[in-house]
């Protein structure tokens, strides 16, 4: 990336997720994408587990995913997935909607964590959202795909009243 100002590279400063320019000393915040992430546009080293091309880091409030901008799916360790579901709530304005049935045929799907190689689980997300995941239980690692996430949040809940009940009023 380099810098709006002066045309410079910017380095990424990954720990406080912003771009820094060593030449004139302007720091670029990257915004939140319609997904809710901020897209840092570095590679992280790590290949997608679908396209096979370079994840790129990622910020969902304050914790790291890893994105594909191909694809549009991400990598979230396990142990902060209900972080990330609990802040999307949180700042969600939207109404619920009901989520499509489970496409059975992603059950089939086999792919491989891109951290240790072994073959991701692939099974129902026992919340709401109705989807398939993949996780590694090696890696405490969670493969989601495009939209998944929405899906989770848009969920309905007892306190979130589906959009085709506002429809009614």
């Amino acid at each position: 990336m380099n810098c709006a100002n002066c045309g410079a590279p910017m380095k990424l400063v990954l720990d406080r997720q912003h771009f820094y320019c060593e030449y004139c000393t302007s720091i670029y915040f990257p915004i939140e994408n319609e997904d809710g992430i901020r897209i840092l546009e570095e590679s992280s080293g790590t290949d997608c587990p679908v396209c096979k091309i370079p994840l790129v880091y990622g910020y969902i409030d304050r914790i790291q995913t890893l994105y594909c901008f191909k694809c549009r799916g991400m990598l979230v360790d396990q142990e902060t997935f209900l972080l990330v579901i609990d802040y999307l709530r949180a700042s969600s304005s939207r109404l619920a909607l009901n989520p499509p049935p489970v496409e059975l045929s992603e059950l089939e799907r086999q792919i491989n964590c891109p951290d240790c190689s072994r073959k991701m689980s692939t099974h129902l997300y026992g919340g709401p959202g109705n989807l398939v995941v993949d996780n590694c239980a090696h890696c405490s690692l969670l493969w989601l795909d495009n939209k998944e996430f929405e899906r989770i949040i848009r969920a309905p809940r007892r306190e979130r009243p589906l959009e085709s009940d506002n429809e009614d009023q």
